[in-house]
């Protein structure tokens, strides 16, 4: 502990060389953290000795109080600022919602003392919430009226009158209007005239302004891509085990390193993509620090033969039925979380039949976020992991196998421990290789296979145009292709005796759009005539799709 005089004690059990020193250090309770948003490229969080966080521009060392973000293509002056660009209104908010939770948890446990009925007959499971682009968009964004209100409690603003004129030849109607007033004085008629031209061809700034707040759309800053959903909960809790746990051999040190730790972390997860008994085992095993198991049994229906329940912690919550117990035990993950996860059957569940694995066309899919991005971000990692994207070394892999079919056997990485605590990781690929300074080597590994294909594709600059190649839509699965030629078997089931089958035709017409759209996406713009100097490649084909390695 520290002094009276504010030094710091040496401390220590008697060996010299375990001896350490305590020291004080005043930090800021992190509150209402928003995981939609992520600082822009080359800014960091530092903690200033005063306690308050502040941003570093590393490449320019420029330092602000306030959170910035990427703009983007969006409007400067209409587009729609985030609460956390405004410290005292974001920390302010989150205080409250702080506020209102404790007090309706009072009111709850006081409903339940004045029923007289036993509480916590199940283990406390961390509440997880589901969030998706447009609400936090809404709730975390102030538009212009609403950054004013707040702002006028802290400064004076005043109103100046403007006139915006559709035209020059108006504006300059008015001027030379207004040089003639200054040198000969007119009537009374003529200014009544001249007032009413300049009244009709202004407008307030202000109310033009707030009747276009709401036009947003292409004015507005870039989000993740739209349908993106994350589900938060926190990390490091554990429930005690039973005695009829399955689950529970070896979890003891778990257990108490959790219940012992003082802030706890959040976990992050994109349901998009996954199954339902994905979605739940991820969940049960970093909330509760458990695995769920499964019980199968044999029921008297041809239909559903087969019965799951879903055990954690020997208790079992929820039950479903199928034709085969793979079938049975999705639907048994399927009720498990929708009473684990309240919000999930609302919000996902509803939106898409089980096993559904997002967009099934390459248009369906929003890459446009990613279109601002470079290969070489830092922030690709984790912005992969929150729209449910392949990492940036699935990508590598991905990009060796459909050139060369080698995979991961042609990837060589190595972890180097430098001075001052900092790693290197040196990455070869063939003939290239590079080095990336790290935090680690999980981090090293991300890294370093951007910068590989970077050199890979030096055409291409941004990460948008790379998930459109090798991302996890560029190709379509055989569950996909299987399910579009089921709909065109449907079809045929909706013709009538003696007349056109108009769902096949039109379904005929889409195509032939289709195929349109292709063919002028390919339309050659004229003829390359090379200079005598340059020299062409040789006919053969073989290699013209593959990569340079």
């Amino acid at each position: 502990m520290l002094e009276e005089d504010g030094s710091s004690k040496p401390c220590g059990n008697g060996d010299a060389s375990m001896a350490y020193e305590e020291k004080e250090k005043i930090v800021l309770e992190e509150k209402g953290k928003n995981h939609f948003e992520v600082l822009p490229e080359n800014w960091v969080q530092v903690t200033h000795n005063s306690g308050m966080p502040i941003y570093l521009h590393k490449p320019t060392r420029v330092c602000t109080l306030a959170k910035p973000y990427f703009l983007g293509p969006g409007s400067a002056r209409k587009h729609a600022v985030p609460i956390s660009a405004v410290p005292c209104l974001h920390y302010q908010r989150a205080k409250e919602k702080e506020e209102q939770k404790s007090e309706e948890l009072l009111e709850a446990s006081a409903n339940t003392a004045a029923d007289g009925t036993t509480a916590h007959v199940a283990p406390d499971i961390p509440c997880a919430r589901i969030e998706s682009v447009q609400e936090n968009q809404a709730a975390h964004s102030l538009n212009g009226v609403q950054l004013r209100e707040y702002c006028s409690k802290r400064f004076d603003f005043k109103t100046v009158r403007l006139m915006r004129f559709k035209t020059w030849a108006a504006r300059r109607k008015h001027t030379k209007l207004r040089k003639q007033r200054q040198i000969y004085p007119q009537s009374g008629l003529s200014l009544n005239e001249d007032k009413k031209q300049v009244i009709g061809t202004s407008q307030s700034p202000v109310e033009d302004d707030d009747a276009k707040l709401s036009q947003t759309a292409e004015l507005g800053r870039p989000t993740l891509p739209k349908g993106t959903k994350l589900i938060t909960f926190p990390i490091g809790h554990s429930i005690p085990a039973t005695h009829n746990d399955p689950t529970s051999q070896s979890e003891g040190q778990g257990a108490a390193g959790g219940a012992n730790g003082g802030s706890r972390r959040e976990w992050i997860m994109n349901p998009a993509g996954k199954s339902y008994v994905c979605i739940l085992h991820e969940y049960v095993q970093h909330a509760l620090k458990k695995q769920p198991a499964y019980t199968f049994k044999e029921i008297e229906n041809a239909a559903t033969p087969y019965s799951a329940t879903v055990l954690i912690n020997g208790m079992q919550y929820g039950t479903g039925v199928g034709s085969s117990k793979k079938a049975a035990k999705a639907e048994a993950a399927k009720a498990t979380l929708e009473v684990l996860i309240p919000q999930m059957k609302e919000k996902i569940l509803d939106e898409a039949e089980p096993g559904h694995k997002g967009p099934n066309h390459q248009s369906d899919l929003d890459l446009s976020f990613f279109n601002e991005i470079r290969i070489e971000d830092p922030r690709v990692a984790e912005l992969c992991a929150k729209t449910s994207e392949p990492s940036p070394y699935a990508i590598l892999l991905t990009c060796l196998q459909r050139n060369f079919g080698l995979g991961d056997k042609n990837v060589k990485y190595e972890l180097k421990t430098l001075k001052h605590q900092k790693n290197e990781v040196i990455m070869t690929v063939g003939k290239h290789t590079v080095q990336v300074p790290c935090k680690n080597k999980r981090d090293g590994k991300q890294r370093a296979a951007q910068a590989i294909l970077q050199a890979l594709h030096p055409h291409i600059s941004s990460w948008g145009s790379l998930l459109r190649l090798y991302g996890s839509h560029s190709l379509k699965t055989v569950k996909e292709k299987k399910q579009e030629e089921q709909q065109i078997t449907l079809l045929q089931s909706k013709a009538a005796v003696n007349a056109p089958n108009y769902a096949i035709l039109n379904k005929l017409r889409q195509e032939m759009l289709k195929l349109r759209q292709m063919r002028e996406a390919v339309q050659p713009i004229g003829r390359f005539i090379p200079p005598d100097d340059v020299g062409m490649p040789s006919t053969s084909g073989a290699d013209l799709n593959n990569v340079d390695l």
